[in-house]
């Protein structure tokens, strides 16, 4: 019985289809979910690009709002749902928590929101895939035939 999910959560069609998966798991009713939401601006910090405050404000106010919403959903689905919002680039901050707060598994879309995203996708579900310590369900997104 897996007791603790961490699920990445960025807005994207594929990280609502991971959840929409999850959901459909044994464990989702039994388990502590952990809805994780990153803002990523380690890219554009690279780059030497500042963030004005309002802008940081108003993206971090809208995660904020989305990671709600989600965990309201999975929580009247009958799930134990938590969430966390963090900063940091998106695959070291999920290993991260995830081994902070004891998880068994990682649960990610195969593909999400980046800054760069034709550059990106998928990078983060393949650097969980080749780092976490524990089992890593990548979920693809359903394509209509």
């Amino acid at each position: 019985m897996i007791r603790k999910i961490v699920v990445g959560y960025d807005g994207s069609e594929h990280s609502k289809a991971a959840i929409d998966f999850l959901e459909k798991l044994e464990e989702f009713k039994q388990a502590e979910i952990h809805v994780v939401t990153v803002i990523d601006f380690t890219q554009l910090y690279s780059y030497g690009v500042e963030i004005p405050q309002s802008v940081y404000e108003s993206i971090k106010k809208h995660n904020e709002i989305m990671l709600k919403e989600m965990v309201e959903k999975l929580k009247a689905d009958g799930g134990n749902a938590i969430g966390v919002l963090l900063e940091g680039a998106p695959a070291d901050a999920l290993l991260e928590y995830a081994q902070k707060v004891g998880a068994e598994m990682i649960v990610v879309g195969s593909r999400g929101l980046s800054t760069f995203k034709g550059l990106l996708l998928g990078s983060v579900s393949a650097k969980l895939v080749r780092e976490s310590k524990v089992p890593v369900l990548v979920v693809k997104k359903k394509t209509e035939s």
